[in-house]
């Protein structure tokens, strides 16, 4: 596998995830603008869910910082376009206690995907990686926003917890026969 171009956005002005599509059809993605740049990365429900979770670890078990240090990042390659757009493979958060900044490296590849010396990637594509640091003010919208986006979609079953689609919903727990209506 090729090493990743890696693109470090610095500290973000704008991050938030959003939902495209109709309930059971989303896909979804987290928008990112920055001086140095904008991204639209695309993810997995699950991926922006967990994201969402464990902004919410870090941010409740790591102290809050009275005075922090000024974050510095390190010079990056310029984006080849003024915007990335890609999907995600692997995610990476951490926390800088000295200055109370978040980032997050956001990447197209998936390391744990290499089987019998085979990537998912194509050969001729170049592995990126991004990076996009955040204060904690952002950073908890935008774990708020993550779980916020990834629950409005449809409404799960009171009784097996499976999504309801509009159309109706067959329940495992009533063994199927019983078409129970979307509410």
């Amino acid at each position: 596998m090729k090493e990743p171009v890696t693109f470090d956005l610095g500290l973000v002005e704008f991050i938030t995830p959003e939902a495209v599509g109709k309930p059971g059809q989303r896909t979804f993605k987290v928008v990112i603008k920055s001086s140095r740049g904008e991204a639209v990365v695309w993810l997995e429900k699950e991926q922006l869910y967990q994201l969402g979770v464990s902004i919410k670890q870090l941010t409740s078990t790591r102290p809050r910082v009275a005075e922090p240090a000024p974050y510095i990042t390190e010079a990056s390659p310029q984006l080849p376009d003024s915007k990335l757009d890609f999907k995600v493979g692997d995610l990476a958060l951490r926390h800088d206690a000295a200055s109370d900044v978040f980032t997050l490296s956001a990447a197209n590849f998936n390391e744990d995907a290499e089987v019998d010396g085979t990537t998912d990637n194509d050969d001729d594509e170049q592995p990126l990686e991004i990076l996009v640091s955040f204060r904690r003010a952002q950073a908890e919208r935008l774990a708020d926003n993550a779980i916020e986006v990834v629950s409005s979609g449809r409404k799960p079953c009171p009784l097996c917890g499976g999504p309801v689609d509009p159309a109706g919903h067959f329940c495992v727990k009533k063994n199927g026969y019983h078409k129970q209506e979307a509410q």
